[in-house]
């Protein structure tokens, strides 16, 4: 089997150091893009960036290989504000380079549409990150992102949000219709930004800490844990067994409850009320626990460098145990119920499908790259926390409908509780955070296997230990990209609740 350290050799790319599991290189801007062209081809793009500020602008390119538990880092210094685009030969850079453009202000030459992701009403020149934020930005107009419209006869638009009623994050869809087919959809995000990275630049990891935990609510848990983990790795900081399997353990709540959500907002968009409501049931008791153990319902303020802020109770642990088999039996109860009612499974098979052609290309992670075929998960191909100490299996489908995403979720669920379930009977006990030293100068990558999908953060500490940069990369800004090609796929107005219900995409995570 290759392995990175061999395509990076293979490339005439010398490896640099960097800290355990990765892997750093760097090239010169000339030899960018045919570099990253050539390992796209056989490695996968995890993440694209920029780092603009003091000194000139910099690329760097995480990739990730199947079997192999290393990252490759690459990355170019620039000399002006632009660089040859490689979405043309490299797909999935597309929206990457999009950011990279209205965020930081470099131009990728030759990229075939660069609409705006986000800053629909951004003032002209100032891309958040590297503008003054403190000044005010209404300096000038912005320049809308254009809108595609389907002509023809009996083709209508019908819009959907920003508001909306219930739960819904705030997104604005454009759904271009003939009759009741979806011939089109467009989407506008961007409503949540709030430029946290831009924000933690200067500030303690303390500091930098809440804002990568108030990220997205529902996937509160994994980003602050893969910051918090990267900020581990730069300043060289061990983890102790206690804290790793606390980790492990809460990473999986937060998994779990997740996934009941989903799958009860998918029971509700066919018009299974009860079933919604057995599902939310289960979400709620999941939460509740939760609190018991950390204080907080979405295990925000427990993660500290090092460790934990406190150990968990005891008690609390001790009730969990006991909840286990009774959620497994009323999810596999409730699972049958869904596979039984011929009605829900008509409305979700062949709904929202995303072919594994077409989503290869995006690198997808999560319940929706699985359902397509994409066999990543990062809590089996980068351990971290206590996932070298545990088993559990991972389901890859092919059909890349509502109906595989929700089959993909069902089984998680099995394999969070039977996660959970190893975790207590080999508890060690949880333990605070250790001493931390002073810190020096340095960066790293840090990751978790969110419910969405693989969670990838990178984090540049200043010799002082504040943070110098901090890139997050959650796994709804992947995920997103081929979301209006899944809605258009066949579909008509009254599959898009059972769409957007299945893949469950946070407008938060993306917006950030």
């Amino acid at each position: 089997m290759t392995t990175l350290r061999e395509l990076a050799q293979k490339f005439g790319l010398a490896i640099e150091g960097g800290a355990p599991q990765e892997l750093r290189t760097q090239c010169a801007p000339e030899e960018f893009l045919g570099a990253v062209t050539a390992l796209a081809a056989e490695a996968v793009l995890a993440d694209l960036f920029a780092v603009t500020g003091r000194g000139q602008p910099s690329l760097t390119v995480v990739f990730e290989l199947a079997g192999d538990a290393e990252w490759l880092v690459l990355r170019t210094q620039l000399s002006g504000d632009s660089f040859p685009s490689l979405t043309p030969s490299t797909h999935v850079a597309s929206w990457y380079e999009r950011e990279i453009r209205e965020m930081h202000g470099l131009n990728p030459v030759g990229h075939p549409a660069l609409a705006r992701l986000r800053l629909h009403d951004w003032p002209v020149g100032q891309p958040p990150m590297r503008a003054a934020l403190e000044r005010r930005l209404d300096v000038g107009p912005g320049v809308p992102s254009p809108v595609p419209i389907v002509h023809g006869q009996g083709v209508f638009q019908l819009p959907l949000g920003p508001v909306r009623s219930g739960p819904q994050e705030s997104g604005e869809f454009l759904f271009n219709s003939g009759g009741e087919d979806l011939v089109a959809v467009s989407q506008l995000l961007g409503f949540k930004l709030r430029v946290v990275e831009r924000l933690a630049e200067g500030r303690t990891v303390d500091q930098a800490l809440m804002l990568a935990e108030r990220l997205a609510g529902v996937s509160a848990f994994s980003n602050a844990l893969a910051f918090v983990q990267a900020v581990e790795r730069a300043m060289a900081v061990d983890v102790g067994e206690q804290s790793r399997a606390a980790r492990t353990l809460m990473n999986e709540l937060e998994r779990l409850h997740n996934h009941f959500g989903d799958i009860a907002r998918l029971a509700d968009a066919t018009g299974l009320m009860v079933a919604g409501a057995q599902y939310a049931s289960l979400k709620e008791e999941v939460l509740r626990h939760c609190a018991a153990l950390t204080q907080h319902r979405y295990l925000r303020g427990i993660l500290a460098v090092g460790g934990l802020q406190a150990p968990l109770p005891d008690a609390a642990l001790h009730a969990l145990r006991r909840r286990l088999a009774d959620w497994l039996r009323r999810s596999e109860r409730l699972e049958r119920l869904l596979e039984d009612t011929a009605v829900f499974v008509d409305r979700v098979e062949t709904t929202g499908v995303l072919t594994k052609e077409y989503a290869a290309p995006h690198n997808l992670v999560g319940p929706i790259g699985r359902s397509t075929g994409a066999d990543r998960d990062c809590r089996r191909d980068h351990p971290y926390a206590g996932y070298d100490r545990v088993t559990f299996d991972v389901l890859v489908k092919s059909q890349g409908d509502a109906l595989a995403r929700l089959s993909v979720r069902l089984f998680e669920i099995r394999q969070s509780i039977r996660i959970i379930e190893q975790v207590l009977e080999a508890w060690p006990g949880s333990d605070v955070a250790a001493s931390v030293s002073a810190p020096a100068t340095g960066e790293a990558l840090g990751w978790s296997e969110g419910a969405g999908g693989e969670t990838l953060h990178s984090v540049a500490l200043t010799a002082d230990g504040r943070i110098a940069r901090w890139r997050a990369r959650p796994p709804a800004f992947v995920n997103w990209h081929p979301y209006a090609e899944a809605c258009a796929s066949g579909n008509n107005l009254t599959d898009y609740p059972v769409i957007e219900a299945s893949f469950g995409l946070s407008h938060a995570e993306f917006d950030r």
